[in-house]
């Protein structure tokens, strides 16, 4: 009966949600969201990590609020989304984690066809010292220091959805960059960010 009684209470808040009620999202956001960080906890080994996951996925919920009413199995479908999202940042890290290698290892200089890091590295930060300087504090408090959304938008006074925005700005921006400098280079960027 509580099963049920809770089934009926979250298919009711995905409801609201659709509707654009705010107030259900956040009692959804207040139900779920530690249980949620633990699971998290559990996939990435990191609490840090586990809680700006689930941050994503939240967003997301919100985001895709229009298609909720469809979801038959709120609270398991909540869960997927997060645990998703945890299998999307370990691979993200692992390829940070190849990249950086590639990055780091020194190249030699008499094999043909071999990128030039220094060049990726150059254009990387011109491109960054050409964003508008709220986009470049953004991308270096998450690229260089490593905070969480959440953290950037306390420390700079900005909503952590204003944050999400610089950043696809940003990459864009740096993207196009290099892109005007080489074609190989905004697929090694792609490998080293996303």
């Amino acid at each position: 009966m509580l099963k049920n009684n809770n089934l009926s209470q979250d298919q009711q808040l995905f409801a609201r949600i659709a509707e654009g009620d705010a107030v259900a999202f956040r009692h959804l956001f207040d139900k779920y969201f530690e249980v949620l960080c633990l699971n998290a906890t559990r996939l990435l080994k990191s609490a840090y990590w586990s809680e700006e996951v689930t941050q994503e996925a939240m967003l997301y919920i919100w985001e895709s609020r229009a298609t909720l009413p469809a979801i038959e199995q709120p609270a398991a479908w909540i869960f997927r989304v997060v645990s998703n999202k945890c299998l999307d940042k370990i691979k993200r890290q692992q390829l940070e984690i190849r990249a950086q290698y590639l990055l780091n290892i020194s190249p030699h200089e008499d094999q043909p066809g071999q990128l030039d890091y220094a060049l990726l590295r150059k254009l990387v930060a011109e491109a960054v010292a050409h964003l508008p300087a709220q986009q470049q504090a953004v991308y270096k408090l998450q690229q260089e220091e490593m905070l969480s959304y959440k953290a950037i938008a306390a420390r700079l006074g900005i909503s952590a959805n204003t944050v999400r925005n610089h950043l696809v700005r940003a990459f864009a921006a740096i993207r196009a960059h290099l892109i005007s400098h080489g074609e190989f280079l905004p697929m090694l960027f792609f490998l080293i960010f996303f």
